[in-house]
């Protein structure tokens, strides 16, 4: 690492990303007086929850050194499931919740033991997931739209409730910003996930249960994303399997656009969130602006090659 005299900079001392909001931030009120208003804030917030709760399990998965790409399909299945379940009474609803976010655990322990035990190659091993839960999906359902005839308010107010005025689905999102900032960042098992991001057979040789561990950040992505399906169920009441489980690789973007390491070993749960809500100023602003959707796509492509070209040389710098 360079420790040249004079050399050091903000970003030494503060993660990249941040410095990056706050830009986004300032650029996108200068460009519209309409991005500031209290609405329009909280559509912003919003905006990125789903997609943000994903890439925080995904973070975890690729700290370890491994990618989840089943996560799309996960969120799928989880919102078909919680629907089906009908969430109409009280155990009806507890059911809708909890028992999706089992299955995406149950799901995400699956992929886990295919890497971690068995030795799969995870970018294999999850796409396979990820056709045999679409495939089983759509063939349970035959293809259709799913919706439940009855939903209990307590069910819709998982993601329409506003506690002080702020979406519940953005409290939700933010006390797991904080959870996994802490498990990762003050609990024996983070030290170890990045240790085994950073190298796995020295975590071997050193006593790290790598299996153990390993499958469990696989579980916790399938529970986050299973968890983001159920709030699918809960915001829209209804689902078109065909049109939903494609948040793998926008949450991917976040991923590394916050700074995650993808070959492990670097990165944090929080600067994933700061790179989530970039992408949802972006966006925001560039609706405001009524630019279509192929521009949109293209602007969050260049923010991500800049990003990755960003950190690549500035790993390439502290090397020296």
């Amino acid at each position: 690492m360079s420790t040249r005299p004079g050399t050091r900079s903000i970003a030494d001392f503060v993660s990249p990303i941040w410095i990056v909001l706050v830009v986004a931030i300032v650029a996108a009120a200068l460009i519209s007086d309409r991005f500031l208003s209290p609405n329009n804030v909280l559509a912003v917030l919003q905006q990125g929850v789903i997609t943000g709760i994903v890439a925080l399990g995904m973070t975890v998965v690729l700290i370890g050194g491994q990618f989840d790409l089943s996560t799309g399909a996960i969120v799928m299945m989880a919102a078909v499931m919680a629907l089906l379940i009908g969430p109409s009474h009280p155990a009806g609803v507890a059911a809708a919740i909890v028992l999706p976010v089992l299955a995406g655990a149950t799901v995400g322990t699956v992929n886990g033991l295919a890497v971690y035990k068995a030795g799969a190659n995870s970018i294999v091993a999850t796409i396979g997931m990820q056709f045999f839960l679409v495939g089983a999906v759509l063939a349970a359902v035959s293809g259709q739209h799913v919706r439940a005839d009855d939903i209990a308010a307590s069910f819709s107010a998982l993601a329409g409730a506003r506690p002080l005025g702020i979406p519940l689905p953005v409290v939700i999102f933010a006390a797991l910003v904080a959870a996994l900032s802490v498990v990762m960042g003050k609990t024996v098992f983070g030290r170890h996930v990045y240790a085994i991001g950073g190298d796995v057979e020295a975590s071997r040789r050193a006593g790290i249960a790598v299996v153990r561990t390993g499958t469990a950040t696989f579980a916790l992505s399938g529970a986050l994303a299973a968890f983001s399906g159920v709030l699918i169920a809960s915001l829209v009441g209804h689902v078109d399997p065909t049109a939903i489980g494609r948040y793998e690789f926008p949450a991917l973007t976040a991923v590394v656009l916050g700074g995650t390491s993808l070959t492990g070993g670097v990165g944090r749960p929080a600067d994933t969130a700061a790179a989530i809500l970039v992408i949802a100023v972006i966006t925001n602003v560039m609706t405001i602006l009524d630019y279509q959707y192929p521009v949109q796509l293209l602007v969050q492509g260049i923010v991500l090659a800049g990003a990755v070209a960003y950190y690549s040389w500035r790993r390439a710098e502290f090397a020296r």
